[in-house]
């Protein structure tokens, strides 16, 4: 067998282990919500070699440039997606710019979304790289109108001290994070809903939680079928394997799961990517939505 092929069996075999975990596990129903941004543009999946000192990802309209914070990393792979969900979920359900991470490692590893014992030390960086770093939205190219961008730091301030070798020890305080208001005002005014139980089954897949949350976001509010050249979307979606079946046969997989939660009306098929107006992601009824209230200090 072709080496190359190998990821695509291993990914296959995972994929059908999880659609057997799924008719098993209780389903909770769960809501979260993610950033535009990231639903548009996801994160490295990987370390960045070399470690530069920022990422940039364009689409047709928009780019993304993250910097980073000179003594850390740009965020990457699962465990940053997850912390990036988490914050964003807090800022929407809660409707402040205030993060409550916990006042053990446990519990924090916990509200991130995976069992105890599993994370380590990699997650918290992870959370650590987000926080500290700079966002920047700005069109690709500028045209007479609207122009919708942002440049921000994450967060302002953060008092976070965990553990990790004595996950269970409390802390003096709450670990807290206070998120710069005008990028918990973007979270606040430009996020989707996301169903948890598809985003808990994909929290080890990078390419899985990317695509769910793609077609969450495109879904929005679309009108009339979409189709795009699948090497657009292997584009989009950042796919590192340069074989264009492994690439389908691993889409397809993931879209077989999210189907089983989401009737998403999407197909992938050599050459094309195909996506018609379906129901919502999630269609629980969400939680209110108030004024976002901001604070500039640590609560007690």
């Amino acid at each position: 067998m072709n080496p190359k092929n190998q990821p695509a069996k291993i990914e296959g075999e995972r994929f059908i282990d999880l659609i057997v975990q799924k008719r098993f596990e209780e389903v909770k129903e769960e809501i979260g919500f993610s950033s535009n941004i990231f639903m548009v543009f996801g994160l490295p999946a990987h370390k960045l070699n070399g470690n530069p000192a920022y990422w940039t990802k364009k689409t047709s309209l928009c780019e993304l440039t993250i910097t980073r914070d000179e003594k850390h990393e740009i965020p990457y792979g699962c465990y940053a997606r997850m912390n990036q969900i988490f914050i964003d979920t807090e800022v929407r359900i809660k409707n402040t710019n205030i993060i409550d991470v916990g006042k053990t490692f446990n519990e924090y590893v916990r509200k991130i979304g995976y069992k105890e014992g599993f994370a380590n030390k990699a997650l918290l960086r992870q959370l650590v790289n987000y926080v500290t770093s700079v966002i920047k939205v700005e069109p690709s190219n500028p045209v007479p109108g609207r122009i919708l961008g942002i440049h921000s730091v994450v967060a302002r301030a953060w008092d976070i001290f965990f553990d990790v070798e004595n996950p269970e020890q409390l802390m003096f305080s709450r670990g807290q994070i206070i998120l710069d208001p005008l990028y918990a005002k973007w979270i606040h005014e430009h996020c989707a809903p996301l169903n948890m139980d598809v985003v808990n089954i994909f929290k080890r897949s990078p390419l899985a939680l990317d695509f769910y949350r793609f077609l969450a976001y495109r879904n929005n509010g679309l009108s009339k079928t979409l189709v795009i050249p699948d090497q657009l979307l292997f584009a989009q979606l950042g796919t590192e394997i340069l074989n264009d079946r492994i690439n389908r046969l691993r889409l397809k997989r993931i879209l077989k799961i999210i189907q089983c939660y989401w009737p998403v009306q999407a197909k992938i098929e050599d050459g094309f990517f195909e996506l018609k107006p379906s129901l919502p992601a999630v269609q629980k009824r969400l939680p209110s939505k108030t004024q976002l209230q901001i604070v500039d200090k640590f609560e007690d």
